[in-house]
């Protein structure tokens, strides 16, 4: 997967364990099976924007606070 899923779940990672949650506990929580939850945070599998909106919501978060920044994965458009 690319740099820019990983570092995702680099931040979900650190936000979700920040909130006092375990991963398990967390999945359950947003309605995501364990183990796809679990490869989120592994940076393995791409997401949907709807699950986007479940995880900031569940963590009262921003998604500023959760994405990574734009600058630092700039994608060429020619």
């Amino acid at each position: 997967m690319s740099d820019l899923v990983k570092d995702f779940g680099a931040m979900l990672r650190e936000k979700r364990k920040a909130a006092g949650y375990s991963q398990e506990g967390f999945a359950a929580y947003v309605g995501i099976e364990r183990g796809n939850y679990g490869k989120m945070e592994r940076g393995t599998v791409n997401i949907k924007l709807e699950t986007l909106y479940r995880l900031a919501n569940a963590l009262n978060c921003e998604f500023s606070e959760i994405l990574p920044a734009r600058t630092k994965h700039i994608t060429n458009l020619d």
